[in-house]
């Protein structure tokens, strides 16, 4: 069964994520969560401890590997922002 809550933007962009979900999601302050856009649904889900590198990762990895972007890909990147231009 569906359930649906409301929250109001504030002039700065904030959303307050309502008890409920912050319940169910066991987001506490200083919890990170990632917003995730499919077509026009935005999908919320508590980050994960960073010690937790795997689940962390795969969400960047799947993104990257969707779009083509090759672990060289990103090592250019990293050097071109260090100013190491090939």
């Amino acid at each position: 069964m569906d359930e649906f809550y409301i929250a109001r933007v504030t002039t700065k962009g904030q959303v307050t994520v309502p008890m409920e979900l912050r319940k169910h999601l066991k987001i506490k302050e200083g919890d990170y969560i990632l917003f995730k856009k499919n077509g026009t649904k935005i999908e919320i889900k508590k980050m994960v401890e960073p010690n937790d590198f795997e689940n962390f990762a795969r969400p960047i990895r799947e993104r990257f590997q969707k779009g083509g972007i090759t672990p060289e890909d990103v090592e250019d990147a990293i050097n071109w922002a260090r100013g190491n231009h090939k």
